[in-house]
């Protein structure tokens, strides 16, 4: 089994949204599968021009010159595709919005129905179905704030003809889980389990139950108490940025 990781986080491997990342596909692997993460922010990706010539004029192939061709190879290869994104303005990221823009070239214009709803069907003669899986994690710590996110992703989900809604996995309070690795370890190195966990049984059990998902998305502290320990933090980070420039100045 081959699984696919595109992390949409602009940090990459700085950011919260790899380390859980990783955890994942720690586990995917230890199940047996081949695992690759694609840093979106890395890669050579240019808007979507709504010309649609990769439709009328040359179908299947994008006006573009970048890495989306290389990127499409990789996805026609995988089992499950993991779409990995912090949220920033209640969605996914620019980098993660703009790669799917552009699969757009693997369409047809025709218009059928599928589900009882209108739908492009797939460009090519591929028949093979390969699921897609959000992971995400959030500053915030109502698990309501993941809601239009994953909205988004199923409809993905549902529009892409060779794709299956997998389901979500998400961390809200992400900062959270730092903040008490040294004070709780037992608390932090649950949450990493679980993510460890959801990449073990996706592989394994073709699904990541609902316990695990909970696990992953389990409070470790109250949001007030975040929410006071994390403004204190940018308090100082701002006093220090701005000591910083007084210096150079």
């Amino acid at each position: 089994m081959n699984i696919l990781a595109f992390n949409g986080s602009p940090r990459m491997k700085k950011g919260q949204t790899d380390i859980f990342l990783q955890h994942f596909m720690k586990g995917a692997k230890e199940a047996g599968a081949e695992t690759e993460t694609v840093y979106l922010a890395k890669q050579n990706i240019k808007y979507c021009s709504g010309c649609f010539n990769c439709w009328f004029v040359h179908p299947g192939k994008c006006i573009h010159n970048d890495d989306m061709p290389e990127i499409r190879t990789k996805i026609r290869k995988a089992d499950i595709v993991v779409l990995a994104s912090p949220i920033y303005i209640d969605g996914l990221t620019a980098q993660t919005k703009t790669m799917l823009d552009r699969l757009i070239a693997g369409g047809s214009p025709f218009i059928e129905s599928r589900d009882g709803h209108s739908r492009h069907p797939s460009g090519g003669k591929e028949l093979k179905k390969r699921k897609l899986l959000l992971l995400s994690t959030c500053g915030f710590g109502e698990l309501d704030n993941f809601g239009p996110m994953i909205h988004h992703a199923k409809a993905i989900a549902n529009n892409l003809a060779t794709f299956e809604w997998m389901g979500a996995i998400v961390r809200p309070m992400g900062g959270a889980v730092g903040m008490i690795q040294e004070e709780e370890p037992e608390k932090a190195n649950a949450i990493f389990e679980a993510f460890r966990q959801g990449g073990y049984d996706a592989v394994s059990k073709g699904t990541i139950s609902e316990e695990v998902q909970k696990a992953a998305s389990m409070p470790v502290m109250a949001i007030k108490e975040y929410a006071d320990r994390a403004n204190k933090m940018f308090t100082e980070m701002i006093k220090v940025k701005n000591n910083s420039k007084r210096k150079i100045q």
